[in-house]
């Protein structure tokens, strides 16, 4: 089951709670916060005394502040206010608190009681600088008519630090979509109860283990979040493997789209997974789920690698989703140092991508800071080469052949493009590297660690490498001349190395900085690269039955 976005675990239950939408908002961003750096867990005390603190507002990163520009640690933020009395429809349940993006990792309090947290504290530390917060207050916990104080702890690894992105403040689901542009109007009774009876179902059914049962509330070219219906029944059928299986929706809010689909915006849950704020778009006249048919997304799988969940996103071209056996290539995309898969939603790729009319799939795995090697702090490369590509081969329409499958990466990313490219010929034939770290050994792990991966240079692994090794692959890099870590420098060097060996290559050296004003700029001649690759290998595509008529326009 896909994961589309973080989200605290909220009040749940098996009964259908379906209700209207309501719109309801407080604003906490802008002055009138208390500030201070250090860690004490009585801060979170809603009756301490922040007095000497310093005077803030949120966002503000506080790496724009001159004495604070390279501190890395801990601080808190603190924002006494008073709500209004209870609005008329607002209940506890169905508020969300909204922190906006906060670098790294946060927890929040709401009058003295955890509501949650997302990335994580040292010795554990996790970057999760993109993630959107949403916390959902228990009932009880809201002061209505009263003074409530909300206060945060965040830790920054690397880089600024604390809130940078809103919106920031108490709001009902409806107001966060109309902030977010997704607008819609009120279900009716009858609408409602449609909504309440297709949860019903499904929750039934899988409560019950009925595969079919459940199989059934899901639309003839049903597509969410990646799952087509074959997929989301497969996992399903997994799941029940392990015992029982519940479905929950909490916090459930109704509403009509401009196509008249029904729309719920749900907190979801099934066992053995983390909640996740869904959009669940249901056909208004049968009782069926559509899918949301979205190109851009996050998956995710249970990692043997990593111990863990891991997530990917996955870009689809529009001729995917207007297709049903059509087979595309793929383009595996490494984030930088300090990064994720979900940074990628940051920089709206998949609009970039659609501009430049890319016909491939693109998998953006979450690296993190691991360098993409196995060590103690990550098996990356297991967890791409070994677990991810062939999943990806499973779950979607690829050419699954080292022909039709590209890497490219940005900075560490760019680095991991070349390693992982190099060392693995059966798996990737073209190779691109923005700004790439290609002077750098992996540097993660032990000493111990670090020293066995040496090799793993980009500079060194071509040094070493025969020329027809070498020429099994197509290359694109670039570096800016006022790169602030020499990685420009390095593009040149690995220029030379590549010429010195007759290896054929495309490269640039440009004007800018270690920047995405340097490199976004440039994808056209990466994703240039993987497309002449990919067009040099042409396969036979299957007979494309004919398309499940819509009534709605998808992306």
């Amino acid at each position: 089951m896909n994961v589309p976005t973080s989200a605290s675990a909220g009040p749940s239950s098996t009964a259908c709670a379906t209700t209207g939408s309501v719109d309801f908002g407080v604003d906490l961003a802008g002055d009138g916060w208390k500030f201070t750096t250090g860690d004490d867990p009585a801060w979170s005390d809603p009756s301490f005394a922040d007095t000497g603190w310093r005077d803030w507002t949120v966002p503000d990163n506080w790496g724009a502040h001159t004495d604070l520009t390279s501190y890395d640690g801990f601080a808190w933020y603190r924002k006494t206010f008073t709500l209004p009395a209870r609005p008329d429809g607002v209940t506890d349940s169905a508020v969300v608190a909204a922190l906006g993006k906060i670098d790294d990792a946060d927890q929040a309090f709401l009058n003295g009681q955890e509501i949650g947290r997302t990335g994580g504290f040292p010795p554990t530390f996790d970057s999760t600088w993109e993630v959107p917060r949403e916390y959902y207050p228990a009932d009880g916990l809201l002061k209505w008519g009263a003074t409530n104080v909300l206060a945060v702890r965040v830790y920054d690894g690397t880089g600024g630090g604390g809130f940078y992105q809103g919106p920031v403040g108490l709001y009902s689901k409806a107001r966060l979509r109309a902030l977010a542009g997704n607008t819609g109007t009120a279900a009716t009774r009858t609408q409602l109860a449609h909504a309440c009876a297709v949860l019903d179902r499904q929750h039934r059914a899988v409560a019950a283990g009925d595969v079919r049962g459940y199989a059934a509330t899901l639309a003839d070219g049903f597509f969410h979040q990646g799952d087509t219906a074959s997929r989301r029944v497969a996992d399903l059928r997994q799941l029940l493997k392990a015992g029982k299986v519940t479905l929950t929706d909490a916090q459930a809010e109704v509403y009509v789209d401009s196509q008249r689909r029904l729309v719920v915006d749900t907190i979801r849950t099934w066992t053995g997974l983390p909640p996740t704020r869904e959009l669940l778009y249901l056909d208004p006249r049968r009782p069926v789920e559509l899918g949301d048919h979205s190109r851009f997304f996050r998956d995710d799988y249970q990692s043997a690698a990593m111990g863990r969940r891991a997530q990917f996103n996955v870009y689809l071209p529009p001729g995917y989703t207007r297709t049903s056996a059509k087979r595309f290539p793929v383009v595996y995309m490494l984030n930088g140092f300090n990064g994720s898969n979900i940074e990628w939603e940051a920089r709206d790729i998949d609009s970039v991508l659609d501009g430049l009319g890319v016909e491939a799939i693109v998998v953006f795995p979450d690296g993190g800071s691991g360098w993409y090697v196995d060590t103690s702090a990550g098996r990356y490369r297991t967890m791409i080469v070994d677990e991810i590509v062939p999943l990806v081969d499973r779950a979607y329409r690829t050419i699954p052949d080292r022909e039709h499958r590209g890497i490219s990466g940005v900075s560490m990313g760019g680095q991991g493009a070349f390693t992982l490219g190099l060392t693995n010929p059966a798996v990737f034939s073209s190779i691109a590297s923005h700004m790439g770290a290609l002077s750098l050994p992996p540097l993660v792990g032990t000493s111990a660690e670090q020293a066995a991966n040496a090799g793993l240079r980009p500079l060194t692994l071509v040094a070493g490498m025969p020329v027809d090794d070498l020429n099994r692959h197509r290359y694109y890099f670039d570096g800016g001349d006022s790169d602030e870590y020499r990685f420009g420098a390095a593009a040149q060097q690995m220029s030379t190395a590549l010429a010195a060996k007759g290896v054929r290559h495309d490269y640039q050296l440009g004007a800018g900085r270690h920047d995405d004003a340097y490199w976004m700029p440039k994808l056209d001649r990466s994703f240039g690269l993987h497309a002449e690759q990919f067009a040099a290998h042409p396969v036979k595509q299957p007979h494309e039955p004919k398309p499940v008529r819509s009534p709605y326009v998808w992306p």
